[in-house]
């Protein structure tokens, strides 16, 4: 009986110390909100995490086979939190030694889930089998018990519980934080952690700050990558390099902690004043998927700061949708651009009618959070319009799209003909007549067959009349058209096309000639005739 009592006792020893042990490494943060207790009242042996955010180290025979050790922690409702349970006991070899399980209870004490993977096999703990993170359904105290199964397991690893919110990625969230008590020690809400991941290598976190906050800094910190060996991952989900979590570190990975005066990761910010907005950016040398924590540490002061993590990079633009194809005098133009793949928060339109000696500014209209509008006033013939349109998304992303239209008068077009078939041989005489215009413009008349085309560039008179009059030497069906390239103060124009027979000579014409001829001769016969006759 005293050999029992003796071994019970060591336990608890070995318990306490390694409960102190671990307060040691991790800081003032941890030793001020994880507290372990040892056959303490119905949950016997468990630990209180008062913030979501550490990791609980379970030390070999810590959790004895049949014995369960209950992790209680404060959850807020529907939040997404990444909860795993990992360490040596991980095995996935044929003989692996310990199993533990998990069941999860509400503030209530109602049963949430069960997992029950076999011996070595870490425990999913999301909502659902498909979902990666526990979300819970009422805000409060929820309790993790981690039963070392004694139907099948044989041994007691060593094993790490962590817990910690997943923050998504190019979304703006919000965070409250109170600086230190008399600008030294810190009060709950000073230090908080989160964790995200992305495939991305480039990474950045915008904060703003409000103006009755003095942050002391913001951190990020590179916990896992698979490429590089650091981590493992469970239903997709990268899992922190154990040893980080305990503010080891290994060249960029790891050193994960809330302190002040503390490691302060692979990329850091500060406010020189309150009210000061922060940029953390960070290019992981690593490809592939990579998990990192976003430590918040305030300084004097409170308030709810914004904060954002940007992955996404190049994406974002702004595509046309209404945009001007032709532009008369004094018709006012609306032009309308939509973001592709992200919302807007402020558009502005900007134009130049002098080629940007002077410059006109409009607040844009935003519809359905991604399309722009705005009106162009109307201008007078022979301008060019130049604008740019500049517009911020919610990824801090500046989308600019620049284009210019010039105001011109439209122009009509139209042709005859006098003769809608000639003989070949014969020039072909075209009318027309320009709209818009007074004074000599060129026009080019074409008329095209299979075979060929002729071109003649002829000028209009004062009233926009034109003529112009082609030789055809072959035969066939000819299409005619008149064309008026545009200028500086008309667009270009074509006429509708007008089709021209180019037929044979008639016999009597062919042969004209010969017929001529024949005919002269029997005069010149007749007359000789006559002479012999009378003169006879």
């Amino acid at each position: 009986m005293l050999a029992k009592v003796a071994v019970v006792v060591f336990v608890l020893f070995v318990l306490l110390r390694l409960d102190m042990a671990v307060e040691a490494d991790v800081g003032q943060e941890y030793q001020s909100y994880v507290h372990t207790f040892v056959n303490a009242g119905v949950l016997g042996n468990w630990t209180y995490l008062e913030k979501p955010m550490f990791p609980v180290f379970f030390n070999k025979s810590q959790i004895l086979v049949g014995r369960n050790w209950t992790v209680v922690v404060p959850l807020l409702a529907n939040r997404n939190y990444h909860v795993y349970c990992y360490g040596e006991w991980v095995n996935n070899g044929s003989e692996p030694k310990t199993d533990y399980d998990v069941y999860v209870y509400d503030p209530s004490g109602g049963l949430v889930s069960s997992h029950t993977e076999s011996a070595g096999l870490p425990e999913h703990l999301g909502t659902s089998v498909d979902e990666p993170f526990f979300v819970p359904e009422f805000s409060g105290n929820y309790s993790f018990v981690i039963r070392n199964d004694s139907r099948e397991s044989k041994g007691a690893e060593a094993a790490t519980f962590m817990i910690v919110e997943d923050v998504s990625c190019n979304v703006w969230c919000t965070h409250y934080v109170e600086g230190k008590d008399n600008e030294s020690l810190p009060v709950f809400e000073t230090g908080w952690g989160y964790e995200f991941f992305t495939d991305s290598r480039r990474v950045e976190v915008w904060v703003r700050v409000p103006d009755s906050l003095d942050m002391y800094e913001v951190r990020i910190y590179l916990m896992a990558n698979l490429q590089a060996g650091k981590g493992s991952s469970l239903n997709g989900v990268p899992l922190a390099w154990e040893r980080g979590l305990y503010g080891e570190r290994s060249t960029v990975f790891g050193g994960y902690n809330l302190e002040s005066k503390g490691y302060r990761g692979v990329a850091y910010a500060s406010c020189e004043f309150s009210g000061q907005d922060m940029l953390l950016n960070f290019t992981s040398p690593y490809a592939g998927l990579s998990l990192y924590h976003l430590v918040f540490i305030g300084e004097k002061g409170s308030g709810t700061i914004e904060y954002l993590v940007k992955t996404e990079f190049g994406k974002a633009r702004l595509n046309a949708v209404a945009v001007p194809q032709r532009v008369y005098p004094n018709d006012d133009v609306e032009l309308e651009f939509a973001s592709n793949s992200t919302d807007l928060v402020f558009a502005e339109l900007r134009y130049s009618v002098d080629g940007w000696k002077n410059v006109t500014s409009l607040a844009m209209n935003i519809s359905n959070s991604r399309v722009c509008r705005a009106v162009i006033p109307g201008q007078v013939a022979g301008t060019v319009v130049s604008y740019r349109v500049v517009a911020g998304d919610v990824l801090e992303n500046i989308l600019v799209f620049e284009g210019n239209y010039p105001v011109k008068y439209p122009v009509v077009l139209n042709v005859s003909l006098p003769r809608l078939s000639v003989t070949v041989g014969e020039n072909v005489t075209v009318h027309g007549r320009v709209s818009s215009v007074n004074g000599s413009v060129p026009v080019m008349v074409t008329l095209s067959s299979v075979n060929a085309t002729l071109r003649q560039v002829c000028y209009t008179l004062e009233n926009g009349s034109f003529t112009a009059s082609l030789r055809l030497e072959a035969l066939g069906t000819w299409e005619v058209q008149a064309a008026f390239a545009e200028d500086d103060y008309r667009y270009g124009g074509a006429s509708s096309k007008l089709t021209v027979r180019v037929e044979e000579p008639s016999v009597l014409v062919r042969y004209s000639l010969y017929i001529g001829g024949g005919v002269g001769a029997v005069a010149a016969v007749g007359v000789v005739v006559y002479l012999k006759k009378f003169r006879g």
